[in-house]
């Protein structure tokens, strides 16, 4: 009786494990493609990364949906311009002295520049219109033809006065008296406009040249024959705002030195777009 129970357990047991392993088999069979690198291997694989995107809430790596979308951009850069006429003029006026010694440089330029300085004042340059922007102090060699050392001669101070002219018609006016006080070099004149006009004019352009990327997206975009679904990124890449420089001769004590303004200034801007289309 035993021996019979024995062999209905090992019937049994033979029964499952044969099933088992047609079980096997046949999951075998459905991914046997895929280990091959078959399509419908490759399909297999897929759906499971955006089954397991889905139920996760993970982008999946696969989506080549998503890639070709954001491949869909146009990319343009947009210019701005504003022009406005000068309000004021910016001088460099400098005092150059030399002499033996360091001391006798100094004191020669402090009073020639207190004169200058005296006398800007007296054709109407405020205190807050005028600064010292530059001064130096160098020695003069002297080389020797052959051999020896070189050596000290002298001296050479060098104190330049940043002015501010905000009365255009007074600029000449200004040089002239400068120089017959003293001022040696005038090295810079610009005709420019005062901060808080260059900053609105900034504005002005920035907005201009958004405008100017948009245009050209658009055009782009009709001529593609797609349809612009909105800006991605703008960027700053550009902020020129130009002066004008003079360059003159200026002659004092025989007739005034003549300056013309000119008619405007100008705030260029420029910007890069990034625009997608479907």
């Amino acid at each position: 009786m035993e021996e019979m129970l024995s062999r209905k357990w090992v019937l049994a047991l033979g029964v499952i494990l044969v099933a088992a392993i047609g079980v096997n088999l046949t999951i075998l069979v459905g991914i046997y493609p895929a280990l091959i690198g078959q399509q419908a291997g490759s399909e297999y694989r897929f759906n499971i990364v955006e089954d397991f995107a889905k139920s996760s809430g993970i982008p999946a790596l696969l989506d080549t949906g998503q890639a070709e979308q954001q491949a869909k951009t146009i990319s343009v850069t947009g210019t701005g311009v504003v022009k406005a006429k000068p309000d004021r003029a910016v001088l460099s006026l400098s005092v150059v002295t030399q002499a033996e010694s360091a001391g006798e440089a100094i004191s020669e330029n402090a009073d020639k520049m207190d004169r200058v300085i005296k006398a800007v004042r007296n054709v109407g340059i405020l205190e807050n219109q005028t600064e010292t922007s530059a001064y130096s102090l160098n020695p003069i060699w002297e080389y020797p033809k052959e051999g020896g050392s070189p050596r000290i001669v002298g001296y050479t101070c060098s104190n330049t006065l940043r002015v501010t002219v905000k009365n255009l018609d007074k600029v000449g006016e200004v040089i002239d008296a400068a120089v017959t006080a003293g001022a040696n070099q005038v090295s810079s004149l610009q005709f420019t406009i005062s901060d808080e006009v260059m900053r609105q004019l900034g504005l002005d352009a920035l907005s201009l040249a958004v405008k100017d990327a948009a245009s050209k997206a658009s055009i782009i975009a009709t001529a593609a024959g797609v349809t612009l679904v909105g800006p991605v990124s703008i960027s700053l890449s550009g902020y020129s705002p130009y002066v004008r420089s003079y360059a003159f001769e200026s002659v004092s004590g025989i007739t005034p030195t003549p300056i013309l303004s000119p008619e405007e200034v100008s705030v260029t801007v420029s910007v890069s777009a990034v625009y997608g289309f479907k």
